[in-house]
């Protein structure tokens, strides 16, 4: 089975168009996520005029503790929306 649920050597006829569309939704969001971490991370992490092609040692520890943090978050706010819609 694929990442996104769709067993392989079925023919795409079979596929629900609805089921499509939950998953390009997915994928967009997912994208829209990563693209909202790594401008947050930028714009916190490294310096708007920078001499070097590379991140320093810092730069890099603060982008990796910025990328934890926003997964992190992002978790716990997955989980308390699930519990709310279960309560409703």
């Amino acid at each position: 089975m694929s990442m996104f649920g769709m067993g392989l050597g079925r023919p795409q006829s079979d596929y629900d168009e609805n089921k499509i569309n939950a998953i390009k939704g997915e994928m967009l969001m997912v994208s829209a996520m990563k693209d909202k971490m790594t401008n947050i991370c930028y714009e916190k992490c490294v310096p708007p005029h920078y001499s070097e092609n590379d991140l320093n040692k810092g730069e890099s520890n603060c982008v990796d503790r910025c990328a934890a943090k926003f997964f992190e978050t992002i978790k716990i706010v997955g989980s308390e929306l699930q519990k709310q819609a279960a309560q409703q």
